[in-house]
């Protein structure tokens, strides 16, 4: 089977690759053959042999590569190589002498190998004649500092651009893209170093042709010694640099988790000091009635009051009104409570909201002439939960009425909103609430006079729950307040709760 034929049963990405490959090895061997007849007695002198095994030698030595390109030790000889040889003969020194260890481990193609060593060689060779071209071995310093940076340049330039391209193909990568990673975080500073070590091929040069070969060989021993210690200190260098920068990210975290850390104390400083003023105050708020309770009992045992009706009459009514307003504010809490650990149920049912109102206003006693209600006959059925919707209504004219003068009038109003909503509203003339603290009211404990002198009864609870249980019944509130002239707090109701309104089903054609 021919060649052909073997690359075109080749995978399409394979097949890439071993043309890439034959197109850098096929046209380097025909140069070659062409040209080194002509420089047969070059070719066979010893000297060249000896620059074959050197650069065998160095390759072999292991030296860590950057970024995706190898930066050998054998690039200085091969420069100097090109300096001192025509590039035909460079070119054959460099592709016999370059080794890859890899290679006698068999862990390369047979082709891969060849075209490592023609890459090399190529570069090598275009190295060497563009040296040529500016200079000469024997040339003045200044142009054979200029012919060796021109050498580097071009050696560089064909090297990582072939290079690149192979791993371009294997990798399906951009071009452009390999190139970045092959060059890492320091491509200039790979640059330099790449024609520092063509300077290093100058004076391997130089050596031999002052000294001879044992002179290279002499020189090359702390060449070799030195970029070892090099490699090994940039290794260091990049893993301490890696560690930096693991040590800068943990410092990172760590100043997150501080902070949020300290937040998290602040939130529990912060609780636990609403704990104690809640506790302070509900046990005040409990101690009120339940010291009037005992307050009117006793004095009802007195044979005075015992026998005069209309006396044990009004007590009658102020214990009532007492327990009316402990019992409230125990709900408050068993209702906040719920809430908190989601365990609130909620009933649906018909609801006639006029009679709602009523019985809300009804249960305020003596208060309740204070409550002017607005509310139409023709407001649509409510399907929801009666207590809830109770409760929110009851906390809304309680907070009106605490934050009111003594004897100043509230109004509760209710108006429908089309035929999916209604409105109603719970208008004060009280202390009103400034803009500052208009998005704290809904937060649970808050009060708008919290001063330790404060002149409100009251746990702050009573907004909060308003709020959570209108999210409960698919309700919103809002508020509109002006310090001194009072609040109206505005609440828009579903006439249905959610749990009523049937998934509509997309009707099917026979």
């Amino acid at each position: 089977m021919s060649t052909a034929q073997i690359v075109e049963r080749m995978p399409a990405s394979r097949r890439a690759r071993t043309l890439y490959q034959l197109a850098v090895v096929i046209p380097l061997a025909l140069y070659l053959l062409l040209t080194l007849p002509e420089l047969r007695s070059e070719l066979f002198d010893v000297s060249v042999l000896y620059f074959i095994v050197a650069v065998a030698v160095v390759d072999l030595i292991p030296v860590p590569g950057w970024g995706g390109l190898q930066l050998s030790l054998s690039f200085p000889l091969l420069l100097g190589v090109a300096i001192i040889f025509d590039p035909p003969v460079a070119g054959a020194i460099a592709l016999l002498g370059s080794m890859d260890p890899r290679e006698f481990r068999r862990e390369v193609s047979p082709l891969k190998a060849l075209y490592n060593r023609s890459q090399m060689a190529l570069s090598v060779v275009a190295g060497s004649a563009l040296f040529h071209l500016v200079a000469e071995a024997d040339s003045e310093w200044y142009q054979l500092l200029l012919g060796i940076v021109f050498a580097a340049m071009a050696a560089y330039t064909i090297n990582a651009s072939l290079v690149a391209g192979l791993e371009s193909l294997q990798r399906g990568m951009a071009f452009r893209q390999v190139l970045v990673r092959m060059h890492g975080p320091a491509p200039y500073e790979f640059l330099l170093s790449y024609i520092g070590l063509g300077l290093f091929g100058a004076v391997i040069a130089q050596f031999y042709r002052s000294e001879g070969f044992w002179a290279v060989m002499v020189f090359l021993g702390p060449l070799v010694f030195a970029r070892q210690m090099y490699f090994r200190s940039r290794a260091l260098a990049d893993r301490l640099a890696e560690q930096n920068d693991v040590l800068a990210q943990q410092a990172t975290k760590l100043e997150g988790l501080l902070e949020k850390e300290h937040h998290t104390v602040d939130e529990l400083r912060e609780l636990n000091r609403m704990k104690g003023e809640f506790v302070a105050v509900v046990s005040h708020e409990l101690r009120t009635p339940v010291t009037a309770l005992i307050g009117y009992a006793k004095t009802l045992r007195q044979p005075e009051f015992a026998d005069d009706p209309a006396m044990r009459q009004e007590f009658l009514e102020r214990m009532e009104r007492q327990g009316d307003r402990l019992l409230r504010l125990v709900e408050n809490l068993l209702t906040a409570s719920n809430l908190e650990n989601n365990q609130l149920p909620v009933s649906v049912g018909r609801v006639l909201f006029e009679d709602l109102v009523r019985e809300v206003v009804e249960g305020l006693a003596g208060e309740a002439n204070r409550i002017h209600v607005d509310v139409p006959d023709d407001l649509p059925v409510l399907t929801t939960d009666r207590q809830l919707l109770s409760r929110v209504l009851q906390n809304l004219v309680d907070n009106a009425l605490k934050y009111s003068p003594d004897g100043s009038p509230c109004e509760l109003q209710a108006r429908a909103d089309g035929h999916e909503h209604i409105v109603f509203w719970v208008r004060d003339y009280g202390i009103g609430i400034r803009p500052d603290e208009l998005p704290r009211i809904f937060e649970r404990f808050y009060q708008v006079d919290s001063s330790s002198t404060r002149t409100f009864r009251g746990t702050g609870l009573g907004l909060s729950l308003v709020h959570d249980l209108l999210q409960h019944l698919g309700g919103t509130i809002e508020v509109l307040s002006e310090p001194g002239k009072g609040s109206t707090f505005t609440v828009r109701m579903p006439v249905r709760h959610e749990r009523t309104q049937m998934p509509t089903q997309a009707s099917t054609g026979p």
